[in-house]
């Protein structure tokens, strides 16, 4: 789940995982547009209508649960829109304090604990999460599509989506979609035996006549770090890192310079529609303590290296293997412009 996504994603004790507002944010919101690609049949026109319209019409707040590995985090969600355009608000009801809010493309997260808020662009101006794929028949390369029995979520009937994969370089989905809004209420994530690893769902849901304007005031946040991340979009000319052995569909989506910081960090973010990847590198002079190997937390899986006079972090929630194929096919693309360490 990009969950974006992405996630979206989390701290855990084997590495460090980069900025959390545009991890966790990919994991939790990207849940909400990846469904309407996994539609199939004759509905596939309705229900892509639907979807597109729930993130411009309405307005909703609601209470769901996010469980990774053994962690259970519980997160309130608001979403709005006004003349401003569209706000949502994702809030922490339980660990560590935090609270995200978006306007169109722009994001401001902040952690109370740590004293810390971030500022950075959302890579399209809809959302926090990555668009649907331009061409829905090359998604279905990869996975194929199916509906099962209609259930209910949170006291609302869904249309269920099955949607698994053709290879073993990605996860399977399934989706419990508001048969009424088009809001994604559930979504399971399932490993290549069709087990659950990670699952989002629901508890609570309710539809509002007017936006929770409250909900999208920024919490008061004087004498907090302030960290900007700076966005390029058109990632080829923004580094001159390539992955050479990428899996079939995947494609360089993002491409995040991190400024401010006590060094300059890149992140890449590969995607094939639904699945993730993301790549970050960071030079060898950084404090932080870098992940050497492999590491896990539910669906998420990392593999950390150096190369040259870099360290190389590759995480998502795909398969192990995805990971190192694509950790040990990251390389310089122009020898000109590397040290000759690398």
């Amino acid at each position: 789940m990009q969950v974006a996504s992405s996630s979206f994603k989390f701290l855990s004790q084997g590495f460090r995982l980069p900025d959390p507002a545009s991890s966790l944010s990919g994991a939790l919101l990207g849940l909400f547009v990846y469904s309407a690609a996994a539609i199939a049949g004759d509905d596939i026109s309705s229900v892509l209508k639907k979807m597109a319209a729930a993130e411009q019409e309405f307005n909703y707040q609601g209470v769901f649960i996010l469980r990774k590995s053994d962690d259970l985090m519980s997160m309130r969600v608001e979403h709005g829109v006004d003349e401003r355009g569209v706000w949502e608000s994702l809030e922490a009801l339980n660990g560590e304090s935090r609270k995200i809010v978006r306007n169109n493309d722009e994001v401001m997260s902040f952690y109370p604990e740590r004293k810390l808020m971030t500022v950075s662009r959302a890579h399209n101006k809809t959302s926090l999460h990555p668009n649907l794929p331009d061409n829905l028949d090359k998604l279905s390369r990869y996975y194929q599509i199916q509906q099962l029995a209609n259930d209910r979520i949170a006291n609302r009937n869904t249309v269920v989506i099955d949607v698994r994969p053709n290879d073993n370089f990605r996860y399977g989905y399934r989706y419990w979609i508001d048969d009424s809004t088009g809001v994604l209420l559930k979504c399971d994530l399932l490993n290549e035996t069709g087990s659950v690893i990670e699952q989002m769902m629901f508890t609570s849901m309710t539809y509002l006549e007017t936006m929770p304007k409250a909900a999208f005031v920024p919490p008061e946040h004087d004498g907090y770090t302030l960290r900007k991340l700076d966005s390029n979009r058109n990632a080829t000319d923004h580094s001159d890192w390539t992955v050479s052995q990428l899996p079939e569909g995947f494609m360089l989506t993002q491409s995040t310079q991190r400024a401010g910081d006590e060094q300059e960090s890149l992140h890449l973010l590969y995607t094939d529609g639904l699945a993730s990847v993301s790549v970050f590198i960071e030079p060898d002079e950084s404090s932080y303590h870098h992940l050497e190997g492999t590491s896990s937390m539910g669906a998420l899986n990392a593999y950390g290296m150096k190369v040259g006079n870099h360290y190389l972090t590759v995480m998502g929630e795909v398969p192990a293997s995805t990971i190192l194929q694509i950790a040990q096919s990251t390389h310089r693309s122009t020898p000109a412009a590397s040290s000759g360490n690398d």
